[in-house]
């Protein structure tokens, strides 16, 4: 093996290492499952091997590949009630999930059966709602297709990874700042010509990448350079352009434009294939914010959605809050990225006090949050 593969290959190790130390908090005879792409097998043996570092008990799911497609055709009922039972038995041992990400891979020829199966997975929901006080992490490995398409060598596209994977943004550490103004909305304005007032909910809480449950401390997304929360789903007001295209299962979108009032979309431009999947992704279900604003376009909303501000339509976070009427609830998430170059962004209380945030890409410490 040449000696820059050998760096490389401990690059990634590392990587992983990091994915299970701070995405997991790993621990000693876990239960892990990995979610993955069955055309990553080197890449699942080098995690596999950090895994056996702690003896953890491994569970591998393929989403896809021959033998899953296999199994699915053979019997897809007797499939999924399977992992039914043995989600609820892993719930019991209290499992950690990571999801691996690799975007362009051979695809998977859908028939029958296999469409059947993920109309049934909804009996799975049980899993997600498990996750949302468990720890788990999503995660992005690199593979030539991908590289290709983004006019990169292998080395240069893990370089990019584990570039933002490693980064911190100082808005993590500032939110509970940002909490204590107690804002009502915020107000989002770009050169494109963005123009949107988005309302929060009474009891919103700025959610970062650092979720701590009990003593355990755990990254759902690597990398995160975010911070989030549900907005009041009827309080969505003014014009979002996008700053980036679109890609989503497959469908991709250059450019989008969407005119909210009171909430719902009453306008838009390039989104009618998305907006049919369900009635709901009228509505947003995410308002996030990121500093700067950077021009790669990754075609994966995990590192996509960290270089500029970004809404979502579909399903909000009920985290941190108490009324859950005025979140807005679908089975889908689409990120939609507007964020732009010296974007300004301003908080407004309940007063209607107009309090700057972000202005040349850099959050703004104002005398308002150091006074409280």
């Amino acid at each position: 093996m040449l000696e820059e593969d050998l760096i490389l290959k401990r690059k990634i190790s590392n990587y992983f290492s990091y994915v299970l130390r701070y995405g997991i908090d790993i621990k000693e005879n876990d239960y892990v499952e990995i979610l993955t792409t069955s055309y990553i097998d080197n890449y699942l043996d080098l995690l596999i091997k950090e895994l056996e570092k702690y003896n953890a008990n491994i569970i591998i799911t393929y989403t896809d590949g021959l033998e899953l497609e296999n199994i699915l055709n053979l019997d897809n009922n007797k499939y999924l009630n399977e992992k039914i039972e043995m989600y609820y038995d892993l719930i019991k041992k209290k499992f950690k999930r990571l999801t691996i990400v690799s975007p362009f891979l051979v695809p998977v020829t859908n028939s029958k059966n296999i469409e059947e199966y993920k109309r049934n997975s909804y009996k799975l929901m049980f899993v997600r709602e498990y996750f949302f006080n468990n720890p788990h992490t999503i995660f992005a490995v690199a593979n030539e297709n991908w590289a290709m398409k983004l006019g990169l060598k292998i080395e240069e596209l893990w370089d990019n990874i584990l570039n933002y994977a490693y980064k911190s943004s100082p808005l993590e550490y500032f939110k509970g700042e940002l909490d204590l103004l107690k804002l009502d909305k915020l107000y989002f304005e770009t050169s494109l010509g963005t123009k949107l007032y988005v309302g929060l909910t009474d009891d919103f809480e700025f959610i970062g990448n650092r979720w701590k449950i009990g003593d355990t401390t755990f990254l759902p997304n690597i990398p995160s350079l975010e911070i989030f929360t549900s907005p009041d789903k009827y309080r969505v007001d003014g014009i979002l352009v996008s700053s980036k295209p679109l890609y989503y299962n497959n469908i991709h979108i250059e450019k989008y434009k969407i005119e909210f009032k009171n909430g719902k979309i009453i306008y838009q431009e390039g989104l009618d294939e998305l907006l049919k999947l369900d009635p709901n992704l009228m509505y947003a279900g995410e308002i996030a914010l990121v500093l700067g604003y950077d021009p790669k376009l990754f075609y994966t909303i995990l590192l996509d959605e960290n270089l500029a501000c970004h809404l979502a339509l579909g399903n909000s976070y009920s985290k941190n809050i108490k009324d859950t009427s005025r979140i807005n609830k679908s089975k889908y998430h689409i990120d939609l990225v507007f964020g732009y170059t010296n974007m300004k962004v301003d908080g407004i209380d309940k007063e209607g006090k107009i309090i700057p945030l972000i202005r040349n890409d850099k959050l703004i410490l104002s005398d308002e949050i150091k006074e409280k």
